[in-house]
């Protein structure tokens, strides 16, 4: 008998993918679930020529943020694998991250890379970028230089996306939800995944009604997930509130829009050292969550990430 010590083993067929792995010690903070961190940056602002992002004036964020940081989170709350974005647009820093993980392929097992769209490199990026297994899609972030907005170009290279069966995660920053059903609607084979609960500011109380019909409307759109992610973030404040309560209501109008079949779980660590520790946050979520079941709780923290991203876990 084991004491001390839960080892949650588990082999599941879900969606055509084979997981098999090992929960943290004690269980973690999900109880036992593994978990899939769909969103976290790597960045090494030692290197020559520095970084485009976080910017030195950064007191908490500049500084090296590298495998080796990032795996004592992992053993410390029990995270079995990982999706990294790329925050970079420089278009080397692709490579770069995949480059640093790949020692480490059965636990980073994707990359959400940064490419410029609506430009006459972007095809020839993608193509080479894509030849290796982990990286599955991009993230919109912004438009590149000299683009102006969802012209052909944009569209060609988005269409391209999709025929190759990649994702697009969306930082809400410089969209819309508006924007996001746009692409979902013309492109509905796109796999299409809106970052940290759509970007609106969480200011602990009722969620607006605007926002929560904007939320229902493009989660008509079949192709369109949500990412529970970068919650401290967009609390906008630091320390960032701790209490269950203060997030439930944004919570609660995503989960009955998307459903437990389209919400995926991520930090964006290291931006959750703004608000507090990694594991404060993964308490959070886990305990609004959980409370709904622990199918639900699966879905959220590594069935859904590993069908929408179509990463393998082993």
């Amino acid at each position: 008998m084991l004491s001390n010590r839960f080892i949650y083993c588990v082999s599941l067929f879900c969606g055509g993918l084979f997981f098999s792995g090992l929960a943290a010690e004690n269980g973690g903070a999900t109880g036992g679930i593994p978990v899939i961190d769909t969103h976290i940056h790597l960045y090494d602002t030692a290197r020559k020529g520095g970084v485009p992002w976080p910017k030195p004036s950064d007191q908490v964020l500049y500084r090296q943020v590298l495998p080796q940081n990032y795996d004592q989170v992992t053993k410390a709350n029990g995270i079995t694998a990982t999706v990294i974005v790329e925050a970079s647009d420089l278009v080397e820093d692709n490579q770069w991250v995949l480059d640093i993980t790949a020692h480490n392929p059965k636990h980073y097992v994707g990359v959400v890379g940064n490419l410029p769209v609506g430009t006459p490199q972007f095809a020839k990026h993608l193509d080479r970028f894509a030849k290796d297994k982990r990286y599955v899609g991009i993230r919109l972030r912004s438009f590149a230089e000299g683009v102006d907005g969802f012209n052909d170009a944009v569209w060609r290279d988005l269409k391209l996306l999709s025929d190759k069966g990649l994702t697009l995660d969306v930082l809400m920053a410089n969209y819309d939800l508006d924007d996001v059903m746009l692409i979902a609607k013309r492109l509905p084979k796109l796999k299409i995944l809106i970052n940290h609960l759509t970007g609106l500011i969480i200011n602990g109380g009722p969620a607006e009604a605007a926002w929560a019909k904007k939320v229902e409307q493009a989660a008509t759109y079949p192709n369109v997930s949500c990412k529970i992610s970068g919650i401290f973030q967009r609390s906008n404040r630091s320390p960032a509130p701790k209490r269950v309560s203060y997030y439930a209501p944004i919570f609660h109008v995503v989960y009955e829009s998307f459903g437990e079949d389209r919400i995926i779980y991520g930090s964006n660590w290291p931006v959750t050292d703004r608000g507090g520790e990694y594991g404060e946050q993964l308490a959070i979520i886990n305990e609004y969550f959980s409370a709904k079941g622990r199918g639900v709780a699966e879905k959220l923290f590594w069935r859904n990430a590993a069908k929408f991203y179509g990463v393998q876990v082993n």
